[in-house]
Parts: structure tokens; sequence; C-alpha cells
């Protein structure tokens, strides 16, 4: 195996690297897909993210097609049925390669080594080849050909949301980087751009960053917040729930709804308006809770982001990989298994409103995920642009995920390093707030506060401050400021 691209840079260089966030103007944008018109574009690899980039790249008006191993074709796997039930022309390795301007890489993270070991050696020289996740390039270290010009395009969400928001008229918050290894001609910023403009990202805002700063902030974004939070407060809201008396199906709607639901204010309006949905009484409520969540929980989040910069998470994984995915099976098997994911849900209707009333402690879960993730991303070095898109902003995606088929269903459409970051969050934390959910009754979780609105108006007003003033509220504002075109799930 390769070094660790990372360890094995200069401190100076790692910091700087890390650093690297630049928000894009949309006036960048001006050429739109133009680069990329003309060349021959082959996506490797037929998942969710390669599947719904190439749709979004192919309603772009670019050229798009689909190489896939020999035996994925001949025995008409589900890439191959994804790609021709599409319309898109499929064909091997060698047939496709050697033609190709640029080659998207979008096979699982834990096949790229072997995929790009076997694809360089086909690729024309002076071509390009792009990354949707870095891992290969900075946590395996993986050499490219000096000849190739590597860039990365990196939206910020599964590949589902990658098309859905496309065909709402919007896009996804994207990353774009350059390797510096790897830029012979001086291009990647361009072709990187155009690529980016074809999948809709720059609707939605676009970061120019590097390799080690997207992964580094991914990794940690998708670990805590992202999934492993959510599966979390899902397993544990239902669980509580159910064992003080609230009836099953209204519990699994609850919490499997819920999070999209409140993640939907989030995502307007960051942490204030998600918290401005409260009523008051129950705003002070969450934010008490969301309080105690984050001293309870912060030495597990800087665990996390420690073992992320060292690359001991990455090496643990790839252990696993080696092992034939045991642990990540094993794990996605028990994840199946909960009453949470085997209890229907009830057909009583639950409004918008009743949502943030009887999920208090899921805002306030929400909120500690959230904010822990920003602080301690920034803390390592990780600028607050970065931090706040794999913070704050990818959550409602992520939670759209789950409304639909519940944890299983997220877990099956993020990438495999994501469910295994999962996965390790979540066996982790469960334990630690047990003491913490002992004490949760119904008030905050399944049938809401009630009773007297009254509040002492210093807390509120000392409250609403702390709210507004968090560093993750006042990037937030700012970068959604730019996303004009931002819709509704609804």
């Amino acid at each position: 195996m390769a070094q660790n691209y990372f360890n094995s840079l200069p401190l100076r260089e790692q910091l700087q690297q890390l650093g690297k966030c630049r928000f894009m103007a949309r006036e960048e944008f001006a050429d739109g897909v133009e680069p990329l018109r003309g060349k021959k574009l082959v996506i490797v690899g037929c998942g969710a993210q390669g599947l719904n980039q190439g749709l979004n790249l192919r309603d772009s008006g670019l050229d798009v097609s689909y190489a896939l191993r020999r035996g994925a074709i001949e025995e008409q796997r589900q890439s191959w049925k994804n790609a021709t039930g599409n319309g898109f022309a499929v064909g091997t390795y060698e047939e496709l390669i050697p033609q190709a301007d640029l080659v998207l890489n979008l096979t699982p993270d834990k096949q790229h080594s072997a995929v790009v070991s076997e694809v360089m050696p086909l690729m024309k020289e002076g071509a390009c080849l792009s990354y949707s996740h870095g891992f290969n390039i900075v946590e395996e270290g993986m050499q490219i050909r000096d000849d190739l010009t590597v860039i990365m395009v990196a939206p910020k969400c599964p590949g589902t949301e990658v098309r859905e928001e496309y065909k709402r008229g919007f896009g996804v918050p994207t990353l774009i980087a350059v390797h510096k290894e790897n830029d012979p001609k001086g291009e990647g910023l361009t072709l990187a751009k155009a690529y980016a403009a074809g999948t809709g990202g720059h609707r939605a805002g676009v970061l120019e960053s590097s390799f080690i700063a997207e992964v580094k902030s991914d990794l940690m974004g998708e670990q805590t917040i992202l999934c492993g939070m959510l599966q979390t407060g899902s397993i544990l809201c239902f669980d509580r729930m159910v064992e003080k008396g609230v009836d099953p199906g209204y519990a699994a709607k609850l919490v499997q709804y819920g999070w999209e639901t409140i993640t939907e204010g989030l995502k307007h309006g960051g942490i204030t308006n998600m918290m401005d949905r409260l009523a008051n009484p129950a705003k002070l409520r969450a934010f008490h809770l969301a309080e105690e969540l984050k001293d309870i929980m912060r030495p597990l989040y800087e665990k996390h982001q420690d073992d992320i910069m060292s690359g001991v998470f990455s090496s643990t994984m790839m252990e696993d990989w080696a092992n034939d995915d045991s642990n990540l099976l094993a794990w996605r098997a028990a994840t199946q298994d909960t009453a949470f994911e085997k209890t229907d849900n009830t057909a009583t209707e639950i409004t918008e409103q009743e949502y943030y009333d009887n999920g208090i402690l899921m805002v306030a879960m929400v909120k500690a995920g959230v904010e822990l993730a920003f602080e301690v991303m920034t803390s390592a070095g990780i600028i607050d642009e970065s931090a706040y898109y794999e913070s704050l902003h990818e959550t409602p995606l992520i939670a759209n995920l789950i409304a639909r088929k519940k944890l299983y269903e997220m877990n099956v459409v993020i990438s495999d390093t994501a469910e295994y970051g999962c996965y390790l969050f979540d066996h982790a934390c469960r334990p630690l707030l047990a003491d913490f959910m002992a004490s949760v009754e119904t008030d905050v979780i399944g049938t809401g506060m009630g009773g007297d609105s009254g509040v002492d108006n210093r807390e509120l007003i000392a409250v609403n401050e702390a709210i507004r003033s968090h560093p993750v509220e006042i990037v937030g504002k700012t970068l959604r400021g730019y996303m004009t075109a931002m819709k509704s799930i609804r």
C-alpha cells in the first residue's frame, strides 16, 4: 500500500492544504459547461453517484458514457442495468477509456486503488482523471501518471440528492479541487468548474478547496452529525418513546419524517430558523438539552476528528476492507434489525408543526451535532466555509434519505466510507448517552410540553443571542445568501 499522502507532507503544507477554501463567485461559471463541450466524458461505475451525476451531465448537454468491468456487462449486473436502462452507451474499460478526455472515477472508495490501477494505463496522454472524494489520493497515496490532470468535483450529498436538487432547478453545494501534483497543463480548475456546472453545483455554491481539506472535513461530517448522529438519535428517540408508553407506530413516524421536517427549517435559515419554529418554552428547553448533549459528546467528536487527521480511521477501515467488510456487514445487519427499522408507521397524520412540538429532543440533537461538528472541524484547521457545508448544509440532504426508507435507505445510499464511519460513531455514542436518555420524558420527545407558555425574558434574550452568534450561523447566513435558487422539498 502506498504511503498516506497527508502524513507524508510537512506540517506547514498540511496546514496550508487544510485551510484552502474560497467561495467562488457565480460569475466564475459564466462559461458553464463549454470547456467540456465536444469532449468525451467516460464514467467508471454506475451506482448512486455515477448514475445521477451522469444524468445531470447529459442533461447539461455533455457527451457521457459508462465504462464497466467486462463481468458487469456480460452478467448484466445492476451497474449495467442502471446505465443501459437510462439510455447511456456502455463499454468495457478497453473500449471506452482510450477515447476519454475526462475519466470520472465514481466507484466506491474501497475499489479506487484497483480501478485506477487498471484504468490509468489505458488513458490517453494529457487526459483528465476526476474523483468525487479524495480518499484514494489523500489516505491511500495513489500516484497518478505525470501527464494526467487530476481534479475533484465533490457534491456535498448522496447521489440521489444530486439528481433531485438538479431536477428542482437547483443543485447541491460542491467542493472542487486540483491535485497540486497533477496539473501539467494548468487546466485543472477550468475543467473542474465546467464539471461542477454540469451537475448543477454552481447554482448552490462552489468552494475551491484541496483534496486534503475535502477528505478530512468530509469524513468528519459524515461520521458525526450527518449520518452517525441521525442514526443514534433515531434509535434512542424511538426506543425511549416506546419505553415511556408512546404508540410505536406514532414514534416511528415522528422519527422517520421528523428529521426531514425540522432540518428543512435548518436548510433555509440555519439553526436560528429551526429553533425559532419552537414555542419559546420549548426553545429554551431544546437549547439547554443541546448544551448538555454537547458536553457529553464533545470528547467523542474530538476522538473522531483526531483519528481522521492521524489516519487511524482510514487504516482501520481499510483493514476491514481486506477482511471482506466483516465489521461493516455485521453492523449493517444489526441496524436493519432495530425496533425502529421494523416498526410500521401509524396512518395518523402528523402536521409540520407537530414534528417540532413533539420532537424537541430531535431539534436539540441536530443543534448539538451541527455545532459540535463545526467547532471540532474548525479547531483542527478546517476553514469555516468547508465546515459549514460538511455539517449544517448537508444534514437536510441526509435527513431526506431517512424519510424515504428509514436508516436502511440512508446507509445503502451513502458511500461505504460514510457507512463505516456512521456505525463507528453510533456504537460509541449510544452507550455514552444512556444516562442522559434515562432522564428524558415524553414532554421533549413524543407528546410535547403544553401548559404555560411564559418564559423569563432575560433568559430568552440570552439564548437567542447565543444561537444567532454561533460561528456556524454567521458563516451560514453569508453562504445561504448565495443560494437564491434554493427549492423547498414540498
